[in-house]
C-alpha cells in the first residue's frame, strides 16, 4: 500500500479519491431524488414519481455532472490502485470544465431567481439540498481544490455555450410540437415560456443567460491564470496543456 503525507492535500489522490467518492453519492442521491421518488404527496399516503424530470435544466446538468464525476472517480480510483500518490485528474477535463460552468449557473440562478432561500420549505427538502446545493458546491469545489490549472485556453468558456442552448433549442422544439399536437404542456422555467414571452422574449433571457455563463466561464479562466510568486499573486497568461 503506498504511503500518504499530508504535505500537499491538493495534488493527494487518496485525498482526491474519498473526496470524489462522496460526491458521487450526494449526486447519485440527488439525480434519484429528482426523479420524484420519496415525495410524499400532501395529505396522502401516496408518493410520485415525477413525470417531467427530463424536462429541468436543473436536472440535466445534474445528470451530466453526475456522469462526469464518476468517470473522474474512477480514474481516480484506479491510480491509487495502481500506487500513484500525487498527482491531478486527467480524466474528461473539457467535459468537467463545461459541466462546473453548467452546474455553477443552475447553483447561482436557482439561489437568486428561482429558490425561495428564505422560506422552509427550501431547507427542508432534501432533493433541494443535494440537486440545487451541495452537489453543485461539492462539483465546483472539486476543480477549484483538485485540478490542475493553467490549462484553459481562451476559448474554453465559450465550449461552455453548446449543451445550454441544445438544451432550450430543445425545449422549444418540444413546447412548439406539444401545442401543435394540442397537448398539455408547461415550460419548465418562466424565461422559457414562449406562450407568455414570445420568442422574442425568450431570446432575450437566453442572451441574458448567455452573458452569465459567459462571466462564470471567465472567471474560472481568471482562477486558471491566478499563481503566487514570491508570496504575491498575479495573473499568468502562459498556458499549457490547454483544453
Amino acid at each position: 500500500m503506498p504511503v500518504y503525507d499530508k504535505k500537499s492535500l491538493c495534488d493527494n489522490l487518496f485525498t482526491q479519491m474519498i473526496y470524489r467518492i462522496v460526491f458521487c453519492v450526494i449526486s447519485a442521491l440527488g439525480c434519484v431524488l429528482s426523479l420524484g421518488y420519496f415525495t410524499n404527496v400532501y395529505g396522502t399516503d401516496a408518493f410520485t414519481v415525477s413525470h417531467n424530470f427530463w424536462q429541468y435544466y436543473t436536472n440535466l446538468s445534474n445528470y451530466f455532472c453526475f456522469g462526469v464525476g464518476v468517470a473522474v472517480c474512477a480514474s481516480t480510483v484506479k491510480r491509487v490502485k495502481r500506487g500513484e500518490t500525487r498527482g491531478n485528474n486527467t480524466c474528461a477535463r473539457t467535459l468537467k470544465f463545461c459541466g462546473v460552468v453548467m452546474i455553477m449557473v443552475t447553483f447561482f440562478v436557482y439561489i437568486t431567481l428561482l429558490g425561495e432561500v428564505g422560506k422552509p420549505n427550501f431547507w427542508n427538502s432534501l432533493g433541494n439540498l443535494c440537486y440545487h446545493v451541495a452537489a453543485p458546491l461539492l462539483f465546483i469545489a472539486d476543480f477549484i481544490i483538485f485540478d490542475e490549472h493553467k490549462t484553459l485556453g481562451w476559448l474554453a468558456p465559450l465550449k461552455t455555450f453548446v449543451l445550454p442552448l441544445a438544451y432550450v433549442a430543445y425545449i422549444m422544439i418540444y413546447g412548439a410540437i406539444c401545442r401543435a399536437a394540442d397537448l398539455n404542456f408547461e415550460y419548465p422555467y418562466f424565461f422559457l415560456n414562449a406562450d407568455k414571452l414570445g420568442y422574442g422574449g425568450v431570446a432575450v433571457w437566453v442572451l441574458i443567460l448567455l452573458a452569465v455563463f459567459t462571466a462564470a466561464g471567465y472567471l474560472l479562466f481568471l482562477y486558471d491564470k491566478l499563481v503566487k510568486v514570491d508570496g504575491k499573486w498575479k495573473l499568468d497568461f502562459r498556458s499549457t496543456q490547454l483544453i
